[in-house]
C-alpha cells in the first residue's frame, strides 16, 4: 500500500471516527460503572433533601439531554452498585437521618420504638453482650441496654450513630457505637451472646459474612434476623439484600433454629405489607444460653 492512500485510508478513519462520536448516544455517552457511580454519588452527598433521590437524579440527566434509555440504565446500574459500595449505604442513610421527623413513623420509616420480635424473644434471654447490626437511631440497641444487656451498635451512618448515642443518654443507659461497614468490622471470636439483624441490609447470602457471624457467638449464643422477602411480582432494590423465599433456613448451618415465621405482614414503622421473615436461631453447643419461654 503506497504512503498515499495509506494517508487517504487515515483521513477517512479519523472522519468516520468524528462523525460516530458525534452521534446521539454514542460511545461517550455511556459511561462505565465507575463513571456512572462517580458521577452519582457527587451529586448525591450534596443533593437537597427530601423527596426521591433517584428520580431527581433521573430529572438532573433528561435535563441535561441525556436520553431516556441511558437515563434508565444508569439508574439501574446505580442500584446494582449500592449494594457493593459502602459509601453510597452510608450517603444514603446519612440523608435519611438528617432529615426532619414529621412525628409519623410510617412517614418517616423511622420507627422510635424496639422491634416486638425482639422485645418479645428477649424476655427469654439471660442478658449478655449484644452486637446490633444496622443499629440505626438505636431503638433496639437502647432497649437492650434497658434490660440489662452490654450492647454494640454497629452501623456505617455517622449521622445514625450520633442519634442512638442520644437517644441511649435520654433513656438512662449506655450503649457503644461503632461506625463501620460489615466487611471491614472484625466481629471477633466467641464474643456475643446476641446478635441482631432487624432490617439490617445484611448480607446473609454471603457464606463467609455467616461463617463471620457464627464464628463471633459465644457457645449456646443466638441471632435474632428479622427481613424482608422478595416477590415474584415485587421485588427490592439490591442494595436492601432482601431474601428469596426460604432461603434464610439454609444459610445458618452452625445454628439450631428454635423459631422461623414466613409470611406477608407489615414492618414495625407500617406502609404497605411486604413478606417478612423472622428467625431466632441458637449456635450448637453442648451447654446452650438458657431460655425461659
Amino acid at each position: 500500500m503506497t504512503e498515499r492512500r495509506v494517508k487517504s485510508l487515515m483521513t477517512a478513519v479519523i472522519l468516520l471516527a468524528g462523525l460516530v462520536l458525534a452521534m446521539p448516544g454514542a460511545a461517550q455517552d455511556k459511561p462505565d460503572d465507575n463513571a456512572i457511580w462517580t458521577a452519582f454519588i457527587s451529586w448525591f452527598k450534596s443533593a437537597p433533601l427530601g423527596g426521591d433521590p433517584f428520580a431527581a437524579y433521573a430529572a438532573k440527566l433528561e435535563k441535561e439531554g441525556v436520553p431516556g434509555t441511558e437515563v434508565e440504565r444508569r439508574l439501574t446500574t446505580i442500584a446494582r452498585l449500592f449494594s457493593t459500595h459502602p459509601e453510597g449505604i452510608e450517603s444514603f442513610y446519612d440523608r435519611t437521618y438528617s432529615q426532619p421527623l414529621t412525628g409519623n413513623p410510617a412517614r418517616d420509616r423511622l420507627p422510635s420504638a424496639p422491634s416486638s420480635f425482639l422485645v418479645e424473644a428477649a424476655k427469654g434471654l439471660k442478658p449478655g453482650t449484644a452486637l446490633d447490626l444496622g443499629t440505626g437511631q438505636g431503638r433496639n440497641a437502647v432497649y437492650l441496654a434497658g434490660q440489662g444487656w452490654e450492647v454494640t451498635g454497629l452501623d456505617i451512618s455517622q449521622a445514625g450513630l450520633d442519634a442512638a448515642a442520644e437517644n441511649a443518654a435520654k433513656a438512662g443507659v449506655r450503649i457503644q457505637t461503632m461506625k463501620a461497614d460489615y466487611n471491614s468490622y472484625d466481629f471477633g471470636a466467641e464474643q456475643w451472646d446476641l446478635i441482631v439483624m432487624d432490617f439490617a441490609w445484611a448480607p446473609v447470602a454471603e457464606p463467609a459474612f455467616v461463617a463471620k457471624i457464627e464464628r463471633s457467638l459465644r457457645p449456646g449464643g443466638i441471632v435474632l434476623f428479622e427481613h424482608f422477602v422478595n416477590k415474584p411480582e415485587d421485588r427490592y432494590a439490591p442494595m436492601v439484600r432482601a431474601l428469596e423465599p426460604g432461603a434464610l433456613k439454609d444459610y445458618f448451618p452452625g445454628l439450631e433454629i428454635l423459631s422461623y415465621d414466613e409470611g406477608e405482614g407489615k414492618a414495625d414503622w407500617g406502609g404497605p405489607g411486604s413478606r417478612i421473615v423472622r428467625m431466632l436461631a441458637r449456635k450448637k453447643s453442648r451447654t446452650p444460653v438458657p431460655l425461659t419461654w
